[in-house]
């Protein structure tokens, strides 16, 4: 019998026996259905958590502590540094895609500002870092912006022409400083042009220090902070609702070396600078600000009183090519005698829960595949007992064994392959129908995704797999028994 031959024939019982194909079927469009929805929306939560809450993939290198009664130590001897000589050693390991330093102001800073956002300025502390200016892309800052991320005391000049607006040229440094100025009160911004503004203590155009903030922040203000606030009196309970581009160009004043709360710094020197907000990156600090290193650098030489604060970092983030190879990655540096951030020990415990969750709720798509299979067998059971005379007589006209076997299981590969395609449909259109839901009932809350659902091509083929292997197994036994039909007994109806 030719393959051609043999598709015909189950293509024609199945025709004949449409009805007992459907109802079989319908184990199997439930079993697919429910298997797609849960591997896609656990898929979908790992995404969220993995990359938008933790960020799996930056590994946060810290000197290694240890616990001494409620507090932490470095040791007697104290802990590796945190360095140049590091970064290079990291850069070389297998699976790192990026290696960049994070240095955090090491002294009291005060900041001031939020007129033009709620019409009165709010006193409070500034916790910043810095980070390397080269890791921003143009995405997450426009380059079309007067301010952008970049370290404007460091850069490098020829003639004035290099230098931002307000600023020239220095004949023996080779970097551009801003020009001399004078302004009084309150007309800071008029004596310089562009950006720039007279520094009241300098006398000279400065450009606003520019800084990012971190998109968790906003999440979490809006989606939390925002709602705590609007149930208070006073200024607070007019804050709106922030986006990125109300943002964006935002400043405030920096008090570095003292602070509201805090005092005076210990290096006893205090500077009055204003900062800008030029754009979101995941590579800001989560509760915070962000702005080139080389600013931290200065700031912490001049107001922290310790010489070191200006060359050791305060942690080393390590990108990881894939989360498949982060785990690997924090293998090795641990065995340099490293320590990693709480947020890698917190990403692998999630992701370990989304896993269970995802592998119980499979089990019972599993289960329910499992009776679909027993059904399909009953089904094939009954459907070889009515077509016994047909069966014995392909046997008595030259058909094997094998040939049989291949009929039952042809018709039982075009059942699973009707049944996983109905079942990937309905699978999809439910979360589509539950994205909807859930967007149009469930409140903001910080890191709110707007699918819960991730979908990838392994997924389609694993429930297309998966309707085959179940409906193989069911149809198997029957194939079997339907080969073992004697042709003459069947013909004479014994």
């Amino acid at each position: 019998m030719t393959p051609i031959k043999l598709l015909r024939l189950a293509w024609q019982s199945i025709r004949r026996s449409k009805r007992d194909f459907i109802f079989s079927s319908i184990g199997i469009i439930i079993g697919i259905s429910t298997l797609l929805f849960f591997t896609a929306l656990g898929s979908g939560i790992k995404e969220t958590v993995l990359e938008r809450v933790f960020v799996v993939r930056q590994l946060e290198v810290i000197k290694k502590t240890y616990d001494v009664g409620a507090f932490k130590s470095e040791g007697l001897f104290g802990s590796k540094k945190l360095d140049d000589a590091l970064i290079q050693e990291l850069e070389q390991l297998p699976g790192v895609l990026s290696v960049y330093p994070k240095m955090k102001l090491t002294f009291p800073t005060g900041a001031l500002g939020g007129k033009e956002l709620i019409g009165k300025d709010i006193r409070g502390e500034l916790v910043a870092d810095g980070i390397p200016a080269t890791l921003i892309t143009p995405d997450e800052v426009d380059p079309g912006l007067e301010v952008v991320f970049k370290d404007y005391e460091a850069i490098s000049c020829e003639q004035d022409t290099d230098c931002p607006t307000s600023y020239a040229c220095g004949a023996e440094s080779g970097l551009c400083a801003g020009i001399a100025c004078e302004a009084a009160r309150g007309e800071e911004q008029a004596a310089c042009k562009g950006p720039a503004y007279c520094h009241e203590g300098r006398k000279q155009c400065i450009m606003p220090i520019p800084v990012l903030a971190s998109p968790k922040m906003l999440e979490i203000y809006n989606g939390s902070i925002h709602t705590a606030l609007s149930g208070s009196q006073g200024a607070l309970s007019k804050m709106p609702r922030l986006s990125k581009s109300a943002l964006i160009g935002f400043e405030a004043t920096a008090l570095f070396g003292r602070s509201f709360f805090l005092g005076q710094s210990a290096g006893g020197d205090h500077d009055t600078r204003r900062f800008r907000l030029v754009g979101f990156s995941d590579r800001a600090i989560d509760l915070g600000m962000t702005m080139p290193i080389g600013y931290v650098r200065r700031l912490n030489a001049k107001h922290s009183g310790r010489a070191e604060s200006a060359s050791e970092y305060h942690a080393i983030v390590v990108e990881t090519e894939s989360n498949d190879a982060t785990a690997g990655v924090a293998q090795q540096i641990e065995g340099m005698g490293y320590a990693l951030s709480d947020k890698f020990e917190n990403a692998q415990r999630a992701s370990l829960l989304i896993l269970l969750i995802t592998v119980v709720f499979n089990l019972i798509s599993g289960i329910i595949l499992a009776v679909a299979a027993v059904n399909i067998m009953h089904t094939f059971l009954m459907l070889i007992l009515e077509r016994r005379r047909e069966l014995g007589l392909l046997r008595a006209l030259g058909s094997t064994r094998g040939q049989i076997q291949l009929l039952v299981l042809s018709e039982a590969t075009a059942l699973g392959l009707m049944g996983g395609l109905a079942g990937i449909v309905v699978g999809f259109v439910a979360t589509l129908v539950v994205d909807v839901i859930f967007n149009d009932q469930v409140t903001e809350f910080p890191f709110k995704p707007d699918t819960l659902f991730y979908f990838a091509p392994w997924m389609f083929l694993m429930c297309l797999g998966a309707a085959l292997l179940f409906c193989w197994i069911g149809a198997l036994l029957p194939a079997m028994r339907a080969s073992r039909i004697d042709p003459a007994a069947a013909l004479t109806g014994r």
